[in-house]
């Protein structure tokens, strides 16, 4: 049942990404998706295996849920975020983007978290949000960067 939810997750993200109306540069989403890709599962293993603050399971539905929402889900709207919010002058859905994102990838891990996906051990909601907090500006930074090598590549 957990596979199953997490697909549909997985769906929804990208029905949300395939239908926004302006987006980045293939290259730079491409660019952008591997980045976010390498330090999600980096995150992971840091905090799982490294520092111990919480357990994956061991158990193959909720083992696969976890990497289907690390790779797709996770990586997808913060895909969705960089795209709608470096490519919109409207403050509105600049906010209004930020509190999708941040409360779409909260609930997500909650509903992993009480599900037995992964457990908490030093780990807490608080420290969950300033992480993705500082995702969300990390990829923020990132995608700005691209944007700023792909207009300085063009004029050369």
């Amino acid at each position: 049942m957990i596979l199953v939810i997490c697909l549909f997750f997985v769906w929804f993200s990208i029905f949300i990404f395939a239908f926004l109306p302006t987006k980045l540069s293939v290259i730079t989403n491409v660019l952008l998706y591997m980045f976010l890709a390498v330090v999600d599962i980096n995150k992971l293993t840091i905090l799982s295996d490294t520092i111990g603050v919480f357990q994956l399971s061991k158990k193959v539905p909720e083992f696969l849920s976890m990497i289907i929402h690390r790779d797709f889900t996770f990586s997808l709207t913060l895909l969705t975020f960089a795209n709608v919010y470096l490519t919109t002058l409207k403050r509105s859905t600049k906010i209004g983007i930020s509190l999708y994102t941040f409360s779409f990838l909260l609930g997500t891990s909650q509903f992993l978290r009480f599900y037995g996906v992964l457990t908490y051990k030093r780990w807490n909601i608080f420290y969950e949000c300033l992480l993705l907090i500082s995702l969300m500006i990390i990829t923020y930074w990132f995608g700005r960067l691209l944007i700023h090598l792909m207009q300085r590549e063009r004029t050369l």
